[in-house]
């Protein structure tokens, strides 16, 4: 790319990869020192939505440019700077607790019935190589549904608690049990 081409914001391009992928769409932004360029096309997977693409130059054999823009580009949209740190905070948040989803010591049975409670249940936790399930359960190796007990004695609540973790243990064993097709 020589020094004074650049892409305007709003150009339809036609870019087609070393890889002899195609990929079509409006310019978004276009860096020159990055040799890099982003592309918005309507997505494939949900209508009313798009895809972004971030395309190294590099690794482009062919741009087309199908359609320069009409007009100049329209300004940017303020950015609601409080919902995008309330966002990036339980986005933390979910990957913190994903990182002490892995359990150290565990049977990868073991790991694997973790995942399956983690779906329904948030409040999961190991102790060692216990799986501690909202404060209430404790489920130990090898994690069947006989290797349940609760903390907080017999209480109703912990009583019904116990129940669901057992018909999710169960489900959970049904589920490992059927070979997928």
């Amino acid at each position: 790319m020589a020094e004074g081409d650049y892409f305007k914001i709003g150009s339809l391009l036609s870019c087609k990869t070393c890889y002899g992928e195609k990929v079509e769409g409006e310019v978004m932004a276009f860096d020159h020192q990055a040799n890099s360029l982003i592309l918005k096309s309507p997505s494939s997977e949900l209508s009313g939505t798009f895809d972004v693409h971030l395309i190294n130059l590099d690794k482009i054999s062919d741009v087309q440019v199908l359609k320069e823009p009409d007009q100049p580009p329209s300004t940017l949209s303020q950015l609601n700077y409080s919902k995008l740190v309330q966002r990036t905070r339980e986005n933390v948040g979910n990957k913190q607790r994903q990182i002490n989803y892995i359990g150290i010591g565990v049977t990868p049975e073991g790991q694997k019935l973790f995942n399956a409670i983690t779906k329904t249940i948030t409040d999961v936790r190991w102790e060692k190589t216990n799986i501690v399930v909202m404060d209430q359960i404790i489920i130990t190796a090898p994690y069947g549904k006989d290797d349940c007990l609760t903390t907080k004695g017999s209480s109703t609540q912990a009583g019904q608690a116990l129940e669901h973790v057992q018909k999710i243990i169960e489900k959970h064993q049904r589920d490992s049990e059927t070979p997928t097709s």
